[in-house]
């Protein structure tokens, strides 16, 4: 592919069937589908069909597993302004250090333009700072919106509101710290008996946290794919972590990365040096990894920066090629649908 595609919107494109847009999980997390994709040399790739349950038969005791363990909070709820019309607010990020003040994307926003104050729950007023950004009153106040009528904040393609089911299948099951409001879906499929499998066969599992934001919803909007800009995402890793990370490359062991944003977490942190802060890396075709060696992620939309940050670890012939074949094979797609594997030319086994 020449360079002037490699970096057009519409290369990223392709057509999926609504009924393969998962509107409900798996019945067990560990049951959903996993497409196995291993690169080859001389234009050789291997596609396999497996269930998620399997994959400790596809590790080895040379690997090392890192898992994104951001918590979702309950961060859409609704409120009233103070001429009595309701407003749907969705917590962003928390901006301000005792996080009472955050970044917010209210429906319609223009609600949010001429007014001082939200009402929730007969609580102290919510002060509108500006029409993104919002501070709560206390602790207190926050916990209680969040515990009482928040609801998790399912992605738009699911067509449906959040139900009992979301609370517990919207979540990793090593969810710890929270301040995520989407999940990183990629983990949703691990049971505690399936990381005991793995741990059982030698292979370390690390985590770290990267708090996804909104902005994993939102497609690309510029023709070139490089003007794009992603939502900063605050992320944080263990210097013990790290240096296991960095121990493991040194002694040449396979770096799996489970969901694109386990990925950008390490990438950055090995190309600033930094374990901790705000992230807004936005991997494209080109970009040089270090640290990341296989990746687990689910099927991504259509010009997305996910789906770009897949072609720029395979190539997007390659990703092609598998989205071809999972739809095909009538895999379920986006936030609770199946997920792939996908091994680059060296990586083994």
């Amino acid at each position: 592919m020449n360079e002037e595609n490699l970096y057009k919107l519409d290369t990223y494109n392709y057509s999926l069937p609504k009924e393969l847009i998962a509107q409900y999980p798996s019945k067990k997390r560990d049951e959903s589908r996993l497409l196995c994709y291993k690169k080859g040399g001389n234009n050789k790739e291997k596609i396999s069909h497996h269930r998620f349950c399997e994959l400790p038969d596809m590790l080895s005791s040379n690997d090392v597993l890192v898992l994104n363990n951001t918590k979702v909070i309950p961060a859409r709820f609704y409120a009233k302004t103070e001429n009595n019309k309701e407003v749907e607010i969705l917590l962003v990020s928390s901006t301000g250090p005792d996080n009472l003040i955050w970044k917010v994307l209210a429906s319609p926003k223009k609600l949010l333009n001429t007014v001082e104050t939200l009402h929730a729950m007969s609580l102290q007023a919510i002060n509108v700072i500006d029409p993104e950004t919002i501070e709560f009153n206390s602790h207190k106040d926050l916990e209680t919106i969040l515990n009482s009528a928040g609801k998790m904040p399912l992605p738009p393609y699911i067509k449906r509101e959040a139900e009992e089911i979301d609370i517990e299948r919207y979540q990793s099951v090593f969810a710890k710290k929270a301040g995520a409001v989407a999940a990183p879906t990629a983990s949703l499929h691990f049971t505690k008996e399936l990381l005991k499998k793995i741990e059982n066969k030698g292979i370390e599992i690390l985590y770290l946290t990267l708090h996804v934001g909104p902005g994993t919803f939102l497609p690309v909007r510029t023709n070139d794919i490089r003007e794009h800009k992603l939502i900063p995402e605050s992320f944080y890793i263990e210097q013990e972590v790290w240096d296991k990370i960095l121990s493991a490359k040194v002694n040449k062991k396979r770096i799996i990365a489970c969901g694109t944003t386990t990925v950008r977490a390490l990438e950055y942190a090995a190309c600033i040096n930094k374990l901790s802060g705000l992230t807004s890396l936005y991997i494209t075709p080109g970009f040089d990894f270090q640290i990341a060696d296989a990746l687990i992620t689910n099927f991504h939309l259509p010009k997305t920066t996910l789906l770009v940050l897949a072609s720029a670890f395979i190539g997007w012939k390659n990703v092609k090629k598998i989205y071809e074949e999972a739809i095909e094979q009538k895999y379920r797609f986006y936030s609770y649908g199946d997920a792939m594997f996908i091994k680059s030319q060296d990586s083994s086994p």
